[in-house]
C-alpha cells in the first residue's frame, strides 16, 4: 500500500482502500476483517454460504502466502450443512484459466472457503440494459440506446465472446456463463471472467456433452450481441456471424429480429 492508500487487489488492478481500513493492512488482526459482504445465500434462517470482501488477518497470511501480496481479497465461505463443490477444484480450473486468459490465478483454498484476487467493476448484467421480457421488448430498448453506449457494449461483449472461444480452444469450459460473472473493470478497462466451480475439461465430457457445454457457455452472449445489432445494426467477426447462426435457437420468433437488424442498418 502506497503513501496514498492504494492497494494491489490483483497482477492488474489497484484500488484506494478507505483511511479506516488501512491500519489492517500494516497492522492485521488475528482474524480476517470483513470489509464487505457481496452476497449471501441462506434458506431460512441457515446460512449456506458467504461471499465476502476481506482484508487478511494473521491466521489467513501464515497459511496463504499470496495474502502478503493481495491482503484485500475475495473470500467465498461454504457452511457445514450446505451442500457444495469442492473449492479444492475449484481452486485447479481457475488455476488452469490463468494460463489462457488474464483472469488472476487464485489465492487458496480449504474444505470450506475459496479465495481469489478482487477483481474491481461491476458485473455485465448491471450495465446492460436487456433482459426484459417478453423478448421482443428488447429491440424498442435496443434503439434508445445512444450510438456510444451500444458500441462501448460491442466491444466489451466481443472481448467477452473471445476468452470464452479462447478457453473451448484449450479444451475448456466455463460451465456457468451468467451475464454477473463478466466483470467489467474499468481500469484498465477489460472483462475478466469469474467463477470457475462448474468448469469442465473436454476429457471428461462425451462429445454431445461437450457441444452443449460449450453451446451454453455462450447462448446469453449471443442473445445480447443479437440485441446489440438491434441497435447498431449488422457487425462483422465472429461474434456476430455465431449470433445469426444460433438465432433459431436463442429466440422464439427469431425474424423479428432479423428484421429489426436489418431496418438499423438501412437508415
Amino acid at each position: 500500500m502506497n503513501s496514498e492508500g492504494w492497494i494491489a487487489v490483483s497482477p492488474r488492478h489497484n484500488v484506494r482502500l478507505a483511511q479506516e481500513y488501512q491500519h489492517l493492512i500494516l497492522k492485521p488482526p488475528g482474524r480476517d476483517f470483513v470489509v464487505r459482504t457481496l452476497a449471501l445465500r441462506k434458506v431460512g434462517d441457515m446460512p449456506l454460504m458467504s461471499a465476502e470482501l476481506v482484508i487478511a488477518g494473521t491466521e489467513t497470511r501464515r497459511e496463504y502466502p499470496a495474502t502478503e501480496t493481495y491482503p484485500l481479497h475475495f473470500r467465498k465461505t461454504y457452511f457445514p450443512a450446505s451442500l457444495h463443490g469442492d473449492p479444492q477444484v475449484e481452486f485447479q480450473r481457475q488455476m488452469r484459466a490463468s494460463e489462457w486468459l488474464t483472469v488472476p490465478p487464485p489465492i487458496g483454498w480449504s474444505p470450506l472457503s475459496f479465495r481469489s484476487c478482487f477483481l474491481p467493476g461491476k458485473p455485465f448484467n448491471r450495465i446492460s440494459p436487456f433482459g426484459i421480457e417478453p423478448e421482443e421488448q428488447n429491440i424498442q430498448v435496443a434503439l434508445e440506446q445512444p450510438l456510444a453506449t451500444a458500441a462501448g457494449l460491442w466491444h466489451l461483449l466481443d472481448a467477452a465472446y473471445g476468452q470464452i472461444t479462447t478457453l473451448h480452444n484449450a479444451g475448456f469450459s466455463h460451465g456457468d456463463m451468467e451475464l454477473h460473472n463478466l466483470i467489467v473493470c474499468p481500469s484498465p478497462l477489460e472483462v475478466q471472467l469469474i467463477d470457475f466451480e462448474n468448469a469442465r475439461e473436454r476429457n471428461e465430457l462425451s462429445g454431445a456433452q461437450w457441444t452443449q457445454a460449450c453451446e451454453a457457455d455462450l447462448r446469453l452472449i449471443l442473445r445480447e450481441a443479437v440485441y446489440l445489432k438491434c441497435a447498431l445494426g449488422e457487425q462483422s467477426g465472429s461474434m456476430s456471424e455465431a449470433a445469426e447462426a444460433r438465432m433459431e435457437s436463442l429466440f422464439q420468433n427469431p425474424n423479428r429480429f432479423r428484421r429489426a437488424i436489418l431496418r438499423q442498418g438501412s437508415l
